[in-house]
């Protein structure tokens, strides 16, 4: 489970440090990437003691390591943008609060 988090968490850095000039694009990256970390969330809470949920958390963390590996080329070299920074944190803090 730490694993999980520490690789969506990797993955949220890479995209709240990204830049693009396509704004909805970016917008949408990270919506994905707080989709997968939405999931991670309600299946964390089973996979202690669930086998069948632990195997989904694996495979959530395998296509969220896929994406993060995506969006760290699609995004490379555009890692300082301040406003990009600022506008992925509150799109996941939305996206998050959703979660439930």
């Amino acid at each position: 489970m730490k694993k999980a988090t520490f690789a969506f968490a990797a993955g949220l850095v890479l995209l709240s440090f990204a830049s693009c000039s396509s704004s909805s694009s970016f917008e949408s990256d990270v919506k994905k990437m707080a989709g997968f970390m939405c999931r991670a969330q309600k299946v964390s809470a089973k996979a202690a003691t669930d086998e069948a949920a632990q195997k989904e958390l694996e495979s959530i963390e395998k296509e969220a390591q896929a994406f993060s590996e995506k969006m760290k080329e699609k995004y490379k070299g555009m890692e300082n943008d301040k406003a990009k920074n600022e506008q992925a944190e509150k799109i996941i803090n939305e996206e998050m609060a959703k979660c439930k």
